[in-house]
């Protein structure tokens, strides 16, 4: 790319249908027309979700005008505060949710508090500027206006001849000419300079090549990492030819290996996918940080031409994950004890401290979940994939989350919807609550009419049966030793999921109220269901927990 493009990304751009992507990887835009120096009016028939996600850039602000906030209510979650917020609302059913909007123009009712009700989110819609009818799908449109504001420092920047630019931590730097940036974001984003006519005179190299001098640039920059970097062909000799494939997913697959020296090893193949690029980027300059008893090791990556590639050490018990399925359809070789599962619990929130407090830089995983812990020979857990992970500078916790990434079910509220709070590292710690409560009530199907993504495990039934029974029903409680870490593990996941992150325990607390004895743990207050089926349901609570 060339060092005087900037902010924006454009596609085509010697066409007469020139594209504007907003973020590295996003959707590509159809450029109608240039409104102002700091307007252009775009399109796109097929909006993902129909959601608006802007990107959070230090260099510019973005903003899409006109636009319309709907809220989305699940049918099954209606009540009467729902029919008292959204009184003065439009109303339109859509099959097993119902839609609530307001014309433009017309002020916030009184009875809208500061969040939806509980059961309920929202979603942004580009709308037409001339249009202010009731009907809904009426006022939806495809074409709407970006606007931009720069930022002083990137003003500052491009007026001494400079190119804006984000670093991996999405902090500000600005490249001179004939001078170095130390850049290790994933994609460089271009400033849009466009004609009054719809031709423009930008002109770009092809973007793989682009993104493979990105990931160069960043791995000269790690050039003191202990991780030995393979050829592919040393993969696929290590592998045999990839021939024992250990698990697939949407990031790849990973195949059983072997070292020279013999030691077993999995080899992660990532897809070809800008999506990709950027988690293998997160997941080298994360671990390459760490080093923990409760952290999986990197050996080694490949990155050659498309080809990329994480070598880890091999666990042979696999994920915790299998471990924690319905006792009924689980045999006894995937069975653990609940001491073994306490012990788990604790050792991941270890790690967790770990990557929170213990290292030169805070690492900020965002998907915590039973199929990224893995388990070696004695059954001591590994956090691994780090594809998600954040980098926090200077010790800092507050970070940029666009868009909503992780794993439905797990992830915190404020990752989805920022009124509840700042995306932080108290996200991991709801992650972390969720998976401990599901630790416990997937041996034991507490509901056996819910679905197992939705209100199976959280949080009524749990609060039910701890309220009624010390051992909450569940099979194989043997002795008074067991009651104690299953309801130990409940109480510290309950108040790992309340809603509000300024109500949860950091992960060091977590780690303390697991090894303290039960006396001083008290049943948090209830946090409300959250994680039903798309799109996500969000309630609040405002207890502070007393610790």
């Amino acid at each position: 790319m060339e060092p005087h493009c900037g902010l924006l990304m454009v596609n085509k751009c010697e066409s007469d249908n020139p594209e504007i992507g907003l973020r590295a990887g996003g959707i590509w835009y159809e450029f109608l027309e240039k409104k102002s120096e700091n307007k252009i009016l775009v399109r796109h028939r097929i909006l993902q979700g129909g959601n608006l996600s802007l990107p959070n850039s230090p260099s510019i602000s973005l903003s899409v005008t006109p636009n319309l906030t709907l809220f989305t209510c699940f049918n099954q979650s209606y009540d009467e505060r729902v029919e008292h917020y959204f009184e003065s609302y439009n109303k339109e059913n859509c099959g097993v949710f119902t839609g609530y909007y307001r014309n433009r123009g017309t002020g916030i009712p009184a009875s809208q508090g500061s969040r939806p009700p509980e059961g309920c989110s929202f979603i942004q819609l580009p709308i037409k500027s001339e249009h202010d009818s009731g009907d809904l799908f009426d006022m939806l449109t495809a074409e709407f206006t970006v606007e931009w504001i720069i930022s002083k420092a990137c003003y500052e920047c491009r007026h001494g001849g400079g190119q804006c630019l984000s670093n991996a931590v999405n902090e500000f730097e600005c490249r001179r000419p004939g001078g170095v940036t130390l850049s290790v974001t994933a994609s460089i984003i271009l400033f849009i300079f466009l004609g009054r006519k719809r031709k423009v005179f930008l002109r770009l190299q092809k973007a793989e090549t682009e993104n493979e001098k990105d990931i160069e640039l960043f791995l000269s920059n790690h050039g003191s990492l202990a991780q030995k970097r393979y050829k592919y062909s040393d993969l696929k000799k290590m592998t045999s030819s990839f021939s024992e494939n250990l698990g697939r997913g949407g990031y790849g697959n990973v195949y059983k290996g072997k070292l020279p020296d013999g030691r077993p090893v999995a080899v992660k193949i990532l897809n070809e996918s800008k999506e990709n690029r950027e988690d293998f980027m997160n997941e080298v300059a994360s671990i390459s940080r760490t080093s923990h008893v409760n952290i999986v090791s990197l050996l080694g990556f490949c990155f050659e031409g498309s080809k990329r590639a994480l070598v880890y050490e091999f666990k042979p018990n696999g994920s915790l994950e299998k471990f924690i399925q319905n006792s009924s359809s689980s045999s006894a070789e995937y069975r653990l004890g609940w001491e073994k599962l306490f012990e788990i619990a604790v050792g991941i929130a270890r790690g967790l401290d770990y990557l929170h407090q213990g290292c030169s830089t805070r690492i900020l995983h965002f998907d915590i979940k039973p199929h990224n812990i893995l388990l070696d020979k004695d059954f001591n857990p590994k956090i691994s994939d780090f594809g998600l992970a954040k980098l926090c500078p200077n010790r800092s916790s507050i970070v940029s989350m666009f868009p909503a990434r992780g794993t439905i079910g797990y992830i915190a509220p404020e990752v989805f919807c920022r009124i509840f709070g700042e995306v932080s590292h108290k996200s991991d710690v709801y992650s972390y609550g969720m998976m401990v409560l599901e630790m416990v009530v997937g041996r034991q199907n507490l509901d056996h009419q819910a679905d197992r993504s939705s209100e199976m495990y959280f949080p009524d039934c749990i609060y039910k049966h701890l309220e009624v029974n010390t051992n909450m029903d569940l099979d194989n409680i043997e002795n008074e030793d067991e009651s104690h870490f299953v309801r130990k593990m409940v109480i510290v996941g309950l108040w790992c999921i309340q809603t509000e992150p300024k109500n949860r325990p950091s992960i060091s607390r977590v780690v303390e109220m697991l090894a303290g004895s039960m006396e001083p743990l008290q049943i948090p207050p209830r946090p409300g269901q959250h994680s039903p089926p798309r799109p996500a349901v969000y309630s609040s609570s405002n207890s502070e927990p007393s610790m």
